[in-house]
């Protein structure tokens, strides 16, 4: 399958499937991979929303308030890399199909922690020695080999009511069909929430909230983040949250109605972008309980589909 969704592609299926075994890492690419990225550096943090239109913009802003982070090295505002894994395994098997005799010489899945690490400590060189880097993406294509790619970065997982993604999606981008971004928000939760029931019982940190508890509760979120990654709580400025401004919301759109402003803009007394699906008609209600309505109570946004 090959799509486009705000300007992003969609690359294959294989990105969101849940069957795909883990890739095993060698002892020695994993020893590598700390040196490339610097074994000093502390874990970047890189916020992994559930798809485009999730919240990543504002949980970033509200996380990098803190004097501790440095957000969006070289003011490269997303980093797609993880969706690349697929391309970063293929190209390995070229190496080992052009020369046979590498095979076994070097990990299968080696080539994932090294390219990885390598972009980490590139990313790395335009921050100030001490800061910690922030990182974002709306997306978890091959969420599951976060790991394999970036064993020394810590993820965020962020949720968002899929119907409310869905309704900011439509209305960013008209040309996008109501059932396939119901279906990419379903798979691509039903994906995150793998990947917690996978690493929620071992040593791995990460942390996994809502869009809409950092909207309802930014200073709470900010303190879970600091409490979960190790910074200091005490010197977060939490009285500049009131004063962040609003970027990207499908509410600001052009004159034209295709596309969606990005330049920031003073939040408006009566912002909410909790709930906007609920001036649907009966029949996207309908579609959406049919495509996503299961995974949409399995992510704790509904006990049932009566609404």
């Amino acid at each position: 399958m090959i799509g486009r969704l705000s300007g992003r592609s969609v690359r294959d299926d294989h990105g969101f499937d849940l069957d795909i075994p883990l890739p095993k890492i060698s002892d020695h690419a994993l020893r590598v991979a700390k040196a490339i990225r610097g074994e000093n550096r502390p874990p970047a943090i890189i916020i992994h929303g559930v798809m485009p239109r999730s919240g990543t913009v504002y949980t970033g802003e509200v996380l990098r308030l803190h004097p501790a982070l440095h957000a969006y090295p070289n003011d490269i505002w997303e980093i797609p890399f993880l969706e690349l894994t697929g391309d970063v395994q293929h190209m390995q098997r070229h190496f080992f199909a052009a020369y046979k005799q590498n095979k076994g010489k070097v990990g299968d899945h080696d080539f994932l922690p090294l390219f990885g690490a390598a972009l980490i400590a590139y990313l790395y060189s335009f921050i100030p020695e001490g800061k910690r880097m922030l990182l974002k993406v709306p997306d978890v294509q091959y969420l599951q080999n976060f790991y394999a790619v970036f064993p020394y970065e810590n993820p965020l997982l962020l949720m968002r009511d899929g119907r409310d993604v869905v309704n900011s999606t439509v209305n960013s981008w008209p040309d996008r069909r109501f059932d396939e971004v119901c279906a990419l928000w379903d798979k691509s939760a039903r994906m995150m929430l793998a990947f917690e029931n996978r690493y929620s019982r071992n040593s791995h940190t990460y942390l996994s909230v809502k869009y809409e508890d950092v909207v309802k509760s930014p200073d709470g979120f900010a303190k879970s983040t600091c409490e979960i990654y190790g910074l200091d709580y005490g010197t977060y400025p939490g009285d500049k949250i009131k004063e962040l401004p609003v970027r990207g919301s499908s509410s600001d759109v052009s004159k034209d109605g295709t596309q969606t402003a990005w330049k920031p803009v003073d939040k408006p007394k009566n912002f909410n972008p909790v709930g906007r699906w609920k001036d649907w008609p009966d029949s996207r209600k309908r579609a959406f309980k049919r495509i996503a309505g299961q995974t949409l109570m399995d992510t704790g946004y509904c006990a049932s589909l009566d609404w």
